[in-house]
């Protein structure tokens, strides 16, 4: 074939097609030698690209300069949630036992966890007797007297006061209250238990029990031609129980219920019905009655609420 012969649309067809060749044997012997490249340059290669995208790139226009967002899925495993909840409260978990004669500390009666900086300890009811001192020992081996503070009798939990001692820095790492009101049937929880160190119990909630309240309602009704408050009661329905999967013999009473994000959502309790599965009472009311002793004790203030 005589190139100069050649019309100018062969010419065309034939630069194409020599384009074309030379493309893809450019693109087989790229290929070729990245396949033969260390990782190392492979991955500096990347790198290189990944900080190009990311880079401020200038703009023509009066605005000035133009910032290429790149947008990254991260994926939380719930291993990962469940290993740092544990972390989170496990130093707030403190051993409840009573106090012998000699004023040491004698058989454990339960768990608790630290609701305050400042010694304030949360259990539940079962723990506590007809004492009113009781020893508590710390996750990190601290060893305190305590004493019962009073609350009314309906209160989902009993609460224990540390008696710190003058001129001591202790501080007790608190947990953090769920604020939620509503949970899930089949939501992943966590217990912290043990007798002697920290055992972790993990299930599902199971079911969730609630009761009838009564609650007061006040309305505004018309009597003797004269418009009075009358207080009335309405029913309201409260979640009082949160069951779950865990073996009751693998939790002691007052063993927190903690949820995959850190939050504690309830405190073990004796199974007031039939079954083999643990129950929790849940911390709802539990911030109010807080609050009601961080009140009682404002005269001789050693409680301050996290």
């Amino acid at each position: 074939m005589e190139i100069e012969k050649l019309t100018k649309m062969q010419i065309v067809l034939l630069t194409l097609l020599v384009s074309f060749v030379a493309s893809i044997a450019t693109g087989i012997v790229t290929v070729t030698l990245m396949d033969q490249t260390p990782p190392v340059m492979v991955q500096t290669l990347n790198r290189v690209v990944e900080r190009t995208v990311e880079r401020v790139v200038p703009n023509d226009t009066k605005q000035g300069a133009s910032i290429i967002t790149k947008e990254t899925t991260v994926v939380v495993k719930e291993e990962d949630l469940i290993t740092d909840s544990i972390n989170k409260n496990s130093k707030s978990v403190v051993r409840i036992r009573e106090v012998l004669d000699d004023g040491t500390a004698g058989v454990l009666r339960g768990l608790g966890v630290s609701v305050s900086r400042d010694g304030l300890i949360a259990t539940d009811p079962s723990v506590i007797e007809n004492n009113s001192t009781y020893i508590v020992e710390t996750a990190n081996g601290g060893v305190f007297s305590s004493h019962v503070i009073k609350t009314g009798e309906s209160e989902p939990a009993m609460f224990l006061l540390v008696e710190i001692p003058h001129a001591s820095e202790v501080v007790f790492p608190s947990v953090a209250l769920s604020k939620h009101i509503s949970f899930k049937l089949g939501q992943t929880i966590l217990s912290l238990t043990g007798e002697e160190r920290t055992d972790v119990a993990i299930g599902i909630i199971s079911g969730l029990i609630e009761e009838d309240v009564a609650v007061e309602a006040t309305s505004s009704v018309e009597k003797n031609n004269a418009n009075e408050e009358e207080a009335q009661l309405e029913t309201v329905k409260v979640l009082s129980i949160i069951k779950t999967s865990i073996d009751e013999k693998e939790v002691i009473a007052g063993s927190p219920l903690i949820d995959i994000f850190g939050e504690v959502i309830g405190i073990s309790t004796k199974n007031p019905i039939l079954g083999k599965t643990a129950m929790f009472t849940p911390v709802n009311g539990m911030r109010s009655a807080i609050s009601q002793i961080i009140k009682a004790e404002e005269s001789n203030p050693k409680i301050k609420e996290k």
